[in-house]
């Protein structure tokens, strides 16, 4: 098995087609046909049901489908990271928890633009649990973790700037002309909440013992999710301030807790992987823009 025959494969599950792929990839169909058959016969499994019009994917074919693309997609930034010499080029990927506290690194990261504009910038959003994963992958140069996050084993940067828990409720519900929220306000309604910061207790401090008290009917990984539930009266939710501004259609309102309750934000990155010239720079960067933060 080689990197080629990882991108026959998903190019053909792309495609879901192996003439579709022969015809995308330049090679001929019984070539990618003679592969594919060695490469199952190699893992031991069938990756591939193949009907008169479409591949489909058996599970073996999903697993092995995500880590293909986790392979090559390594391998390409490994390529690019060598081939660069002097001159910072290449991408730099960050995957980030839901947080409107990134002004610095968004201001280090505009300064970096300016300094290599070869440079690439991919962002995507996760949980905890992806953000490490990425990060112990080597697929992600820097995580950004929301709240108590265990960064042991990682150089980080705790950023000045934190984040403000608060409610999205109606405006014309049960809180209507309250301009804050109390823990004691919470009891009985139904509450929509970050599954990872409630598995963290990120709230039991500020609600007073009264956790087992409150009504959790669901959680939820992406906030704008909860945002789409709130809207259609599910719930009320717990969310940071600023990462969702409700539209007036929605008939939702963000609302602080009171007394205020905050969570850190940390810029975090695999302290046993050598970075590129470019992450590097980036750090040295984001470090002067806390400075004058």
């Amino acid at each position: 098995m080689d990197i080629r025959v990882l991108r026959y494969f998903l190019a053909a599950a792309d495609q879901e087609s192996i003439s579709g792929a022969a015809q995308k990839l330049h090679v001929t169909q019984p070539t990618l046909s003679r592969q594919f058959m060695e490469l199952e016969e190699e893992l031991g499994h069938t990756l591939f049901i193949r009907t008169n019009r479409k591949l489909h994917l058996t599970a073996k074919g999903k697993l092995f489908y995500e880590r293909a693309q986790a392979i090559v997609n390594l391998f390409d930034r490994t390529k690019e990271e060598i081939r660069a010499e002097d001159e910072m080029t290449g991408e730099i990927r960050i995957a980030s928890g839901e947080t409107p506290a990134l002004k610095s690194l968004a201001r280090a990261i505009a300064r970096l633009q300016q300094e290599a504009p070869k440079v690439r910038f991919h962002v995507v959003s996760g949980a905890e649990t992806q953000v490490k994963s990425e990060l112990h992958s080597g697929l992600t140069d820097f995580g950004v973790f929301v709240g108590k996050a265990d960064t042991l084993g990682y150089s980080a940067i705790k950023l000045k700037q934190k984040d403000v828990w608060g409610l999205l409720t109606h405006v014309d519900g049960p809180f209507a002309g309250k301009n804050c929220i109390e823990a004691s306000d919470m009891i009985g309604v139904p509450l929509l909440c970050s599954e990872q910061s409630f598995k963290r207790n990120e709230f039991d401090g500020w609600l007073n013992n009264l956790r087992h008290d409150l009504n959790i009917v669901g959680t939820f990984n992406l906030l704008y999710n909860a945002y789409v539930l709130a809207s259609a009266g599910v719930g009320h939710v717990l969310a940071l301030g600023g990462v969702i501004n409700p539209s007036p259609a929605s008939g939702l309102v963000w609302l602080p807790l009171h007394p205020k309750l905050e969570c850190d934000i940390v810029v975090a990155w695999n302290r046993s992987r050598n970075l590129c010239p470019a992450a590097n720079r980036l750090i040295a960067l984001l470090k002067e823009e806390e400075l004058r933060s």
